[in-house]
């Protein structure tokens, strides 16, 4: 709200052109605003009676004009018409025709005539109920109408001269609102259109009352459509009583809901008072004794005792009776519709929840817009409840996914943003997926109740969490994948919002992967489900954050425990990828350069800990065989042009960080590949996840030679020959001998095994391990 400054204080503000922010202590600006904001709800509030009044004169000038055309046909019932005078005239003229008679002794002989009176003229009960009715319906519209224009004048007096902003305007304005308040000027407003109301049923009334008179079919055609339409009009009437979102409020039903109002004050009154009897029965009053005891002065008085009810009525209807009566006592009344919306809407958490989802629901049902959602519907959801955001997302995702599957929202493939025409609508569904993953998982670590409307929260959130991971991974095959050619800002643009969306999956994946592997009983589904979703997107992106890293080797312990090879594998490959590229990173800062050149880091004592670059002596090696690597390593963000990358904005020792716990996970691996339980063929791993822990370890060390032991790499590459030699022994029709060679399976290997065996061959010259071909060990020959 902008408001007008006093002229006399502009000064220095007007000469300077700045705009001087007004401080909370001046009391006239205050004042200011205070009236302005009361002349603006006045002046709301006289229009919305004026036009409210406008419509009721409208209506009531053709009601009355209706009205009045009967009535002039109806009033005519009252009164003798002279139609009537001459049918008595007739009828007496008729009854001395009939006087004479002809006998056989005379003829004209007259009979005197025996005339009755005619009685007086009285309208039929019919006439006075008709027109009783008709001109009780005319007069009430008349009624309602000059009150409606005695109001519209009483109206504008109220707003005359309340344009001031002083505070003499202002005592003014409160001085006619009391007065508006106390001659209750909104109650005669609110009897207009109920004075309409029953106009018209007056009119119907009657108007059944006149065709029952005229012919029965018609009455009865006419009677069902005006019952149907009393009825609906009642309905709509008594609804909003009974519900609280009912949209049919009208004067008369405020009118029913004050006397309702009324009668439960009284029913609140009279509760509070018999539930005080039935909680705390008084004592009954006692009277002196003259000759009493000191111990027994007085006796009690059994007829102005107050009943004891809670002992006359059983315990069972007791305690029922005393908790009706509680509520009843503690039933609150409100004065106005809002009030009574305000009091459910904000009543309990689960209706207020119910009504934020569906409200940003709609809005995004109403627009339809990928900026909007994004802007908008995303930032009032994380205000609103977990489980709450969890439905309203759920709505968003069924109206926006392109079909359905198995009840869950489906999306087709996508290669790039440029692929599908620039619509960055996934990215925006899969970052409200991951804020409500995120908060579920929050709830779960901390074991709080979402929205308390559960009996078993607890159970609710796990399947909260799951439906989240399963729409995500049917979400994450529309998400772009690099491009192979960009130009243009907006492409690059695009490809960054693609970067920090992998980022955050990562992050938020890796939350739940923690929290579950902190668990007691962890959620097998969910921990499976996001390792899946991590495993998946790994091949697409790979600079992941030291968090991340750190979840992975949380979860390889937990794998290596419960003896799963296979998933310990994965995890290993994918630790020391990641690894390998957070130390690439790392060793461009200059604090972590300053290490490696004064052999600081936890292995200072063997050698250079991080390396900037491959081996000088393999280097020639590794650039010939980069093109065989399953997952290449990412290069550098940063264009030729000088743009900063992401990750290049902020760079620390990240990977100091989290290099003990990749030194433990690797000490695991080696344990597990030199273990007898790893060369059997049921817990021995794949050449596919063998080529894939070479590939990586061969860029960890790159990166990082200390942190991989020799007898790792040994390990490795006896597992890697165990496989290739299982490999050609299973496919058969070859005569293979393990002294042929490492390479003598060479023509028969599939391209995982030959990955393998190209990095191991690499690895056992840089950390100078002698080849399987030159020596001859016991191991060597069981194979």
């Amino acid at each position: 709200m902008r408001i007008r400054r006093n002229p006399s204080t502009w000064g220095s503000t007007m000469a300077s052109g700045e705009r001087e922010t007004p401080s909370i202590w001046d009391s006239s600006e205050a004042w200011a605003a205070c009236a302005k904001a009361l002349r603006e709800y006045d002046e709301d509030m006289i229009q919305d009676w004026k036009e409210e009044i406008d419509t009721l004169l409208v209506f009531a000038g053709l009601f009355s004009a209706v009205v009045t055309a009967f009535n002039i046909e109806s009033y005519q019932l009252l009164q003798q018409q002279p139609e009537d005078a001459v049918v008595t005239i007739l009828a007496q003229i008729s009854a001395q025709l009939s006087s004479f008679s002809v006998d056989q002794q005379s003829i004209n002989t007259t009979i005197p005539a025996n005339v009755t009176d005619v009685p007086p003229f009285r309208p039929s009960t019919f006439a006075v109920r008709l027109n009783a009715l008709w001109f009780s319906s005319l007069v009430c519209g008349l009624l309602s109408a000059s009150l409606g224009l005695l109001v519209k004048q009483w109206l504008r007096e109220y707003l005359a001269g309340s344009s001031n902003v002083s505070r003499e305007s202002i005592r003014i304005r409160q001085f006619r609102y009391e007065g508006l308040r106390k001659w209750h000027v909104p109650l005669i407003i609110l009897c207009l259109p109920i004075l309409l109301q029953a106009a018209l049923v007056l009119f119907l009334v009657g108007l059944l009352d006149f065709l029952w008179n005229l012919h029965r079919v018609v009455a009865a055609i006419i009677t069902v459509i005006v019952a149907v339409i009393l009825l609906f009009a009642a309905a709509t009437n008594i609804f909003p009583l009974i519900r609280a979102d009912c949209p049919y409020k009208s004067p008369l039903s405020w009118a029913l809901c004050v006397m309702v109002q009324s009668t439960k004050r009284f029913l609140v009154s009279l509760a509070t008072h018999f539930h005080q009897m039935l909680s705390t029965p008084s004592p009954a009053p006692v009277l002196p004794q003259p000759n009493a005891q000191p111990a027994n002065l007085a006796t009690p008085i059994p007829w102005m005792s107050r009943p004891d009810l809670s002992g006359a009525l059983p315990s069972r209807l007791s305690e029922s009776l005393r908790a009706w009566l509680s509520r009843l006592a503690s039933t609150r009344s409100y004065s106005s519709w809002k009030e009574r919306e305000k009091l459910f809407t904000t009543e309990t958490g689960q209706r207020a929840a119910v009504l934020d989802d569906a409200t940003l629901a709609g809005a995004d049902e109403m627009f339809m817009d990928d900026a909007f959602l994004h802007a908008v519907v995303r930032p009032c959801m994380r205000d609103i409840a977990p489980r709450a955001a969890f439905r309203c997302v759920n709505q968003i995702l069924f109206r926006r996914a392109p079909r359905m599957l198995d009840g869950l929202p489906y999306w087709e493939p996508a290669r790039s943003l440029d692929a599908r025409g620039g619509d960055t609508g996934p990215l925006t569904l899969m970052h409200l997926l991951l804020d409500v993953l995120h908060r579920l998982n929050q709830s779960r670590m901390l074991e709080l109740e979402l929205d308390g409307d559960d009996d078993e929260p607890g159970e609710n959130l796990v399947k909260a969490r799951e439906t989240v991971l399963r729409t995500m991974h049917r979400l994450v095959r529309a998400l772009p994948g690099p491009a192979e050619s960009r130009s243009g800002a907006l492409a690059d643009k695009k490809d960054s919002q693609t970067y920090a969306l992998f980022r955050r999956m990562f992050e938020v994946l890796a939350g739940v992967v923690d929290a579950e592997v902190g668990q007691a009983i962890p959620e097998r589904y969910i921990l499976e489900r996001s390792f899946n979703l991590m495993l998946k997107l790994f091949p697409r992106f790979q600079a992941v954050g030291p968090t991340c890293i750190l979840a992975f080797c949380a979860y390889s312990r937990q794998t290596r425990i419960q003896n799963a090879p296979y998933r310990f594998m994965q995890a290993c490959s994918m630790i020391v990828r990641a690894s390998a590229l957070l130390a690439r990173d790392s060793s461009r800062a200059p604090s972590l350069a300053n290490a490696n050149a004064t052999g600081g880091g936890p292995a200072a004592s063997e050698t250079t800990p991080f390396l900037a670059e491959p081996i000088s002596g393999h280097q020639e090696e590794l650039s010939n065989d980069s093109a065989l690597t399953l997952y290449d390593e990412p290069h550098s963000s940063s264009s030729e042009d000088g743009v900063e990358s992401p990750e290049e904005s902020v760079i620390h020792d990240e990977y100091g960080f989290v290099r003990p716990a990749v030194l433990k996970v690797l000490d695991d691996l080696k344990d597990f590949l030199s273990t007898a339980m790893a060369d059997t063929a049921e817990f021995r791993p794949t050449t596919a996840m063998l080529a894939e822990c070479a590939q990586a370890l061969l860029a960890l060390a790159a990166r990082d030679r200390p942190a991989i032991s020799p007898g790792l790499v040994d390990a490795l590459s006896n597992m890697v020959w165990l496989a290739s030699a299982a490999c050609a022994r299973d496919e058969g029709g070859h005569d293979w001998h393990v002294r042929d060679g490492y390479d003598s399976c060479r023509g028969r290997e599939d391209q995982e095994t030959h990955l393998a065996k190209q990095a191991t061959k690499l690895l056992r010259r840089m950390y100078g391990v002698r080849m399987l071909e030159e020596i001859n060990s016991p191991w060597r020959e069981q194979v």
